[in-house]
């Protein structure tokens, strides 16, 4: 939100205040921010980091979110699977059953001729 400039500006201005006695507090009201973030800024312009990125994370190659986009996708491809052998089953099942009915009928008729 603030500039690098800017930054120094507040923080030279906030410690000004500070050293003459007046304090920052017109600073930090005039500027709208908190005490904590010119401390902290102030630190960044003590050890020269200001402005200056901060390493990410280090890589490793395993980024967790796509470790577990990777289990989630076998899953579902077992899942599929098991769906698919699943619906073989049934519909074999259904032929049984008709198969089984057609042979009860003929069963019966024969009974009944007899």
């Amino acid at each position: 939100m603030f500039p690098e400039s800017e930054k120094r500006r507040i923080v030279a201005e906030y410690r000004a205040g500070i050293a003459d006695g007046s304090g920052g507090g017109a600073v930090l009201r005039r500027e709208g921010i908190y005490q904590s973030l010119v401390w902290h800024w102030g630190k960044q312009v003590d050890d020269d980091t200001l402005g200056k990125r901060r390493p990410g994370p280090a890589v490793t190659g395993k980024d967790p979110a796509k470790v577990r986009v990777r289990e989630l996708e076998a899953q579902l491809a077992r899942a599929e699977s098991k769906i698919a052998t699943l619906e073989e089953l049934v519909a074999v099942q259904g032929k049984c059953l008709a198969l089984h009915g057609d042979l009860r009928i003929d069963v019966n008729a024969i009974s009944r001729s007899s």
